[in-house]
């Protein structure tokens, strides 16, 4: 009869063989790049409002105007657009491992952040009064605690961006309900977000096809196939 721990150790060898072919292999910048812009046609949904209940010396007072989709001048601002399923290619940059999600004014900066998958993400108070940051992975309809850690003073702390089964994570704080914010838990490096005019620009692309997507927290997620040869252009059209 075979030993079972033999087995086990067997099956565990395959899984961490399994992630390791699975994982982003930094080798060499490539010559193609992808550039475009996301847009957003029909009426733009109205802003949700929320009342600035506490804490209103630092965070202000009356209501906060919480912009779900961000258009202007027909383009959408704030969407991710990334490449999917690149095995190998450029470095990440140097920031890569360095995002910082800052909290001052009882607002979220950036709103839309980008942060590698499996790093730590800096989380800063920049306020003088307590901000509790929670964090969920968005799975679907499904909303999975990633951590809850209260800031009661100035400063940084760290916390790992560990997904398990998707991109999107959503940030609040507890503390503030009329705070929110989206985080991306990105992949590979070949990811940007779209600017005030909608633009983009993915770059160190090797030749060839890839599947690129574009990601709003709120519309959904749009798919494109795209075949790079030096420099390219895409675009996404969104409607609410």
């Amino acid at each position: 009869m075979s030993n079972p721990w033999t087995r086990l150790t067997l099956l565990a060898a395959f899984g961490l063989a399994l992630q390791g072919a699975n994982a982003y292999e930094v080798t060499a910048a490539g010559p193609g790049s992808i550039s475009g812009k996301v847009s957003f046609k029909g009426a733009v949904p109205a802003p949700k409002k929320l009342p600035i209940s506490k804490d209103n010396a630092v965070c202000g007072s009356g209501e906060r105007e919480i912009v779900e989709v961000n258009v202007k001048g027909g383009n959408l601002v704030g969407a991710v657009v990334y490449v999917t399923k690149i095995d190998a290619g450029k470095p990440w940059a140097a920031q890569a491992d360095k995002a910082l999600l800052d909290q001052k004014g009882c607002r979220f900066a950036p709103e839309v952040l980008v942060v590698r998958k499996d790093s730590e993400l800096t989380i800063r108070n920049s306020d003088p009064v307590l901000h509790n940051i929670h964090t969920y992975e968005i799975i679907g309809a499904v909303r999975r605690t990633m951590f809850n850690v209260g800031q009661p003073d100035k400063g940084d702390l760290k916390q790992p961006i560990k997904v398990r089964r998707s991109n999107a994570v959503k940030i609040e704080c507890d503390a503030h309900d009329f705070m929110h914010g989206w985080a991306f838990a990105a992949e590979n490096p070949y990811v940007a977000v779209t600017r005030d005019d909608g633009s983009f620009s993915i770059d160190g692309l090797p030749d060839g096809s890839y599947e690129l997507k574009a990601w709003h927290p709120v519309l959904g997620e749009k798919s494109a196939q795209v075949t790079v040869k030096g420099a390219t252009s895409a675009s996404f059209e969104f409607a609410k």
